[in-house]
């Protein structure tokens, strides 16, 4: 059978390959999720790092649909890279980060079932937005939408590498960034019943909606490019990463 087949007659299966790698984020049409920091200066000129956003949200319901969207929506948010941020703004339609455990379409358990841990199976998340959908039976409604956010590496400018960065500045970054896995862990989180991208089928997703300790977010200092010299290698190469990025080349 066609994978595009199984998708359409047996989504339980189709997304518990995916939940497991078996079928890749991007194959099953997943929206894609930017490239780490990899250069400092192309970083800074595009105004990144992006701090986390610590605005909640109100709480989520079943059936409900976020009005908090895009990547300027007011929600909780982790840090982002510049190409993360850039990437980000390209959808509109969704918002609240979120992750599916469970499908509905049948009686069975699928690998994201928390009811798994019964039989000591670990469940397998996937991952993604709460947003709203834009075609199909549920058109104008609340809908999870696949975004693998949080398994690609950090790469080496990670989230600690940016609290220590900016501690040996004098502007230590309050509160300290944290990497997006634990970002996870960190924020408060609401289980709502909701329907699978465009498809109508129903769907039950954990989203989150607020930090455990809410704070006002704090002034970004930026990069101090005064570390490098002019006419540098690294400056040249940071110009060709920004033209790259912009689609300049």
């Amino acid at each position: 059978m066609e994978l595009s087949d199984l998708k359409q007659k047996n989504p339980r299966q189709y997304w518990d390959l995916v939940a497991s790698g078996k079928i890749s984020y991007s194959s099953a049409g997943a929206l894609a999720w930017g490239s780490p920091v990899t250069n400092l200066i192309a970083e800074s000129f595009l105004n990144g790092p992006n701090a986390p956003d610590y605005r909640p949200i109100p709480e989520p319901t079943n059936g409900s649909t976020p009005t908090e969207l895009a990547e300027s929506g007011a929600y909780p948010k982790p840090w982002r890279s510049a190409s993360q941020k850039l990437q980000n703004a390209v959808y509109s339609n969704v918002g609240p980060y979120a992750a599916l455990i469970g499908l509905s379409t049948s009686d069975e358990d699928t690998i994201c079932d928390i009811k798994n841990k019964e039989d000591n199976i670990k469940p397998t998340r996937l991952w993604g937005r709460f947003g709203v959908a834009t075609s199909g039976p549920n058109a104008g409604e609340g809908a999870f939408f696949l975004q693998d956010w949080y398994n690609p590496s950090e790469g080496t400018y990670d989230a600690n590498y940016w609290n220590t960065y900016f501690a040996e500045n004098q502007n230590p970054l309050v509160p300290e960034w944290q990497l997006r896995k634990d970002w996870w862990e960190s924020i408060t989180k609401k289980t709502i019943i909701t329907r699978f991208e465009n498809t109508g089928i129903l769907c039950k997703i954990e989203v989150g909606y607020k930090f455990l300790d809410i704070g006002d977010s704090e002034y970004f200092p930026g990069l101090d490019l005064a570390v490098y010299q002019d006419y540098s290698l690294d400056l040249l190469v940071a110009m060709v990463a920004i033209a790259a990025l912009a689609r300049w080349l």
